[in-house]
Parts: C-alpha cells; sequence; structure tokens
C-alpha cells in the first residue's frame, strides 16, 4: 500500500496567494469556531479520498481512512512514538516457548458505542472478517501466519490465537488491526462502524466533507475525551493547509508540507510540531516488465540518484537519505551499510551492458497528491539525464493518482508510511502481498522474512531481516531517496495532542481546547 494513497481536491490560485503573503483566504471549510458549551475539534489531511473513503478498519488505504479509523476504532494493542507495543484493548500478553501461540487478555468493562459489551467474541470476529475469500482485506497478506478458524476464546476475556507459524512479534504484527463490533456487514461497517472508541460517528458520507464524530460518554479511559465533537477534512493543497491554520479554520493537521512554513514558525497562534520517521518517497519499477527486467537497468536508475541534492530539493532539509531499503537506519533492525552515492558512469556502463548504449527513454507519474511526489520526478529527471536516462514525467491528477496510477503503471513516484522492519519489508516486498508494486518475487527474501518471524534470538532475527533488506536494495525495483521527517501542528489553544512518527497512528484522545 501506498500510505498517501489518496484522492485529492482542487484549491491553489486565492489560497496560494494568501499562504505565501501571509494573509488568510476564504476556505470553504466551515466558519471559525465561536466560543460555545460544545468544544468542537476541527483535523484536516492532506490526502483526500473523496467517494472511496471508508471507515472500515479493514479496508482503508490512506490517512483519512485511518484517522476515521483511530476516531472510532481500537486495537489491541497499539504502538507509541518509539514503536514500542504497548496496551490497548488488551491490558497484557503471553506467548509459548516457540512464538506460535498467543494469549491476550482483554480489558474490562469497555464498551462499544452502542453501550454493547466489549468481548473476545468482538476480538475473533474482527480477525475472521479479514481473511473473508470473498472480500479480503488487503492487511490479509501480512497477517498471513495468523489461522483465523483457531483463533479461540477460553472466556469473554481471553483470546488465543494459534498460528500457522511462529511470530515472535506477533503483537506488533496485529498493531493496525482494528476491533469492531460483532455481527456488523460490511455495508454497515464502512459509513456507520460501531467501536470502543473515543469517538463515536455522527455523520459520515463517502465524498461529503466534514464527516463528523461524538465523544462516546461511556469510554474506557475516565475524564476522555477532552473534547465534544471532531471533524474531519481533508485539504490537498499544501498552501490551502497553511492557510487554514492561519486563518484559524483549522485546529490540527499532522500532514504539513516540509517547506514554505515560514509563515506558520512566524505565528503566534500556530504550534509547530516534527518527528523523525520512517516515511519514505521514492521511485519504483516493475521488475518484470522491459526494461524494467533487466537488473543492470535496475541498478543503473539507483546510481542516477543524488540524494544530497534530492533532499534539499524535495524535503527542504527536513529528513534523512534513503539507501534503497525501505526501513529506515534508526529503526529497530535497520540497516547499516555505506550510503549508496551518485555513479554517472557506472550507471551509463550498466545501461550500455544492459542492451541500451544509446540511453533508455522512460514515462514516469507522479501527481501533487501528497507533498514532494512532484518535486521529486522533476529533480530526479535533471539527475538521471547526464546518465543517459530520458524521463518524460506524466503528472497524473492528484484525485486519482492512488486509484487510477499507483499498481496501474510500470514506473511512478511513491511514498510509504514508516513502520517496524517487518511491516516496512513484507507489506510492498513479499511476493504475495496485496500491494507488491514493483511486482517484485524473490523467495529467498520471502524466506529470510518467514524465518525471522520464527526466530526468538533477537540478533539472529536482526540479521535476517537485514539480510532481506540487503536484497531489496541490491535486487529490487525500488528507489528509497529519502525518509521525510512529520511536520504537523495546532492552533495554540491546542493542548494535548502530540505529533505521532506514523501517520496513520495519529490519536486525538487526549486533546483539549482552551478558550
Amino acid at each position: 500500500m501506498s500510505d498517501i494513497k489518496k484522492l485529492g481536491l482542487s484549491r491553489r490560485t486565492l489560497l496560494a496567494s494568501a499562504a505565501v503573503l501571509g494573509g488568510s483566504a476564504f476556505l470553504p471549510l466551515g466558519e471559525v469556531n465561536a466560543s460555545t458549551a460544545t468544544k468542537t475539534l476541527r483535523i484536516a489531511s492532506g490526502e483526500a479520498d473523496g467517494v472511496k473513503g471508508t471507515l472500515d478498519p479493514a479496508y482503508g488505504t490512506n490517512d483519512p481512512d485511518a484517522a476515521r479509523a483511530n476516531l472510532v476504532f481500537e486495537g489491541l494493542v497499539k504502538l507509541d512514538e518509539n514503536f514500542g507495543v504497548q496496551p490497548s484493548l488488551a491490558t497484557d500478553w503471553k506467548t509459548n516457548e516457540d512464538g506460535s501461540v498467543w494469549t491476550f487478555h482483554l480489558r474490562p468493562n469497555v464498551k462499544f458505542h452502542d453501550g454493547s459489551p466489549f468481548t473476545a467474541a468482538d476480538v475473533i470476529f474482527s480477525f475472521r472478517r479479514l481473511f473473508d475469500p470473498k472480500a479480503p482485506s488487503p492487511s490479509a497478506a501480512w497477517l498471513a501466519p495468523i489461522n483465523p478458524d483457531a483463533i479461540k476464546a477460553s472466556d469473554d476475556l481471553t483470546v488465543e490465537f494459534n498460528l500457522r507459524q511462529p511470530v515472535v512479534e506477533f503483537p506488533e504484527l496485529i498493531a493496525y488491526s482494528k476491533i469492531v463490533k460483532a455481527g456488523q456487514t460490511n455495508e454497515q461497517l464502512r459509513t456507520a462502524g460501531i467501536g470502543t472508541g473515543a469517538f463515536k460517528v455522527e455523520h459520515f458520507v463517502p465524498g461529503e466533507e466534514p464527516s463528523t464524530y461524538l465523544r462516546h460518554d461511556q469510554y474506557w479511559q475516565p475524564g476522555k475525551p477532552g473534547v465534544d465533537r471532531v471533524e474531519l477534512r481533508t485539504v490537498p493543497e499544501e498552501s490551502a493547509r497553511i492557510a487554514a491554520l492561519v486563518s484559524g479554520q483549522i485546529d490540527i493537521f499532522w500532514d504539513l508540507p516540509l517547506r514554505g512554513l515560514t509563515r506558520l514558525e512566524q505565528d503566534k497562534n500556530i504550534v509547530l510540531q516534527s518527528a523523525h520517521t520512517g516515511f519514505w518517497l521514492g521511485i519504483t519499477a516493475w521488475t518484470d516488465t522491459p526494461p524494467f527486467d533487466n537488473l543492470k537497468v535496475r541498478q543503473a536508475l539507483k546510481l542516477a540518484v543524488n540524494r544530497e541534492q534530492l533532499l534539499k530539493a524535495v524535503l527542504g532539509g527536513r529528513g534523512s537519505l534513503g539507501n534503497d531499503s525501505p526501513v529506515a537506519p534508526w529503526v529497530k533492525f535497520g540497516l547499516q551499510a555505506p550510503q549508496r552515492e551518485q555513479d554517472i558512469e557506472q550507471a551509463k556502463k550498466l545501461l550500455a551492458e544492459a542492451g541500451h548504449p544509446n540511453g533508455i527513454d522512460l514515462e514516469l507519474y507522479t501527481s501533487a497528491s501528497g507533498s514532494g511526489l512532484v518535486e521529486l520526478a522533476t529533480a530526479y529527471k535533471a539527475q538521471a539525464e547526464p546518465a543517459g536516462i530520458r524521463i518524460k514525467i506524466n503528472q497524473a491528477p492528484a484525485e486519482d493518482y492512488w486509484s487510477n496510477i499507483w499498481l496501474k503503471k510500470p514506473f511512478i513516484v511513491t511514498a510509504w508510511s514508516g513502520k517496524s522492519a517487518d511491516a516496512a519489508l513484507a507489506r510492498p516486498f513479499l511476493s504475495d502481498a496485496e500491494w507488491n508494486e514493483t511486482h517484485w518475487h524473490n523467495k529467498e527474501f520471502d524466506n529470510y522474512i518467514f524465518e525471522a518471524r520464527r526466530t526468538l534470538d533477537e540478533t539472529k532475527r536482526g540479521e535476517l531481516y537485514r539480510k532481506a533488506q540487503e536484497l531489496v536494495r541490491d535486487d529490487g525495483g525500488a528507489i528509497v531517496a529519502l525518509f521525510s521527517d512529520a511536520v504537523g501542528a495546532t492552533r495554540a489553544n491546542v493542548k494535548g495532542w502530540k505529533l505521532h512518527p506514523q501517520k496513520l497512528s495519529q490519536s486525538f484522545v487526549d486533546v483539549t481546547i482552551e478558550g
């Protein structure tokens, strides 16, 4: 999955001028809140999903989907800002000696939005539906070790997972899986899902904005949430996001552009936050399609990149260099290796050896559907040309890039949300992954992942994950060019929110609004 899979809206002109000049422009986002008894938190994503948006956590594919799911649903566990596993609907868990059987003890006295109690039956239902053969969730591929028929309840508050193969970090594997009320249909869950989260659905119709959510008065965390109502919108245009914050029409953005933030930095009514992340930007090619099916062509494409230049041109310096591994080097089990540097002469030599002595002509797809995607394509085109890699850029409309271009064209600019080593490797690169955007099928890589998942010794497990990264780097079809920092912001009267480095893990449970 590209975790910026989105359908955009267009609102450039006046908004761009307002952001650049430091003024404000009218945004069709609703009136600025007056001080009332009802505290409404207005949050916005830079991604748009239009009529394909969903509330169902089993089928979400983008940031707005994730935000809706995080408001309404919860998982057994969650990941903290350091990607450590923390309790949520499960209070604790244990495993057998080899990691093949996991037992979770559930939190007592938790209520769904309709007042019904949360039990083990809801956990079993939520996980089994992910593997529905008629409509499997995209997450089914990386959750493949789970045997849905072997999930058992010892009692109402104890669930046992008997896995097809050992997974020693199983809690981390399921950290993004949400629990829904048993018995709900897919149609119900898409627009009116019932969860245990801090907010319940008031109004959500795909394609209509805003979607709204009300405080869950029986929420299991005393005194939370800290606001009565949430409005969620999407604002794809970067300049519009800045203008919305400056004018006071949005309270929180968690995905601001990395450049052009001077106006916000100087505004006493705005508080900026940043976080080091594993979110990566890059370019991917289908390894089963000419000319990318030739390893030397793939190697030449990677050697044409000047990553230092890209860091400045694309991210304004707010990030770090990628080394063609999707696991950030500071993440547990990240690959520590010499940085791949631009080598134009070697790239030309490899192209000639691949049968392209006069260079190669390629069409690269990109769009303004995510921060830096167009800039990355433009900068790479200039960098690659001296190597004989002649690129025609096709800028697709932002509103349908992730539905009509991603996974459908052989050479694209992409971006992936940063995750743990296993998730970052398995979700895009396992041979049978739902979102294998490079069409890369490498049995040796697959075996490294499967072996790592059942290796109890952490040192050996790390070695296996690093070998898998070496294969992706040297043989795969992805140019992992940059790791982006995350930049978010709130209005100054918004308290209790912390920017999570994982875009899909933003939480609004602790947020309060002063005044």
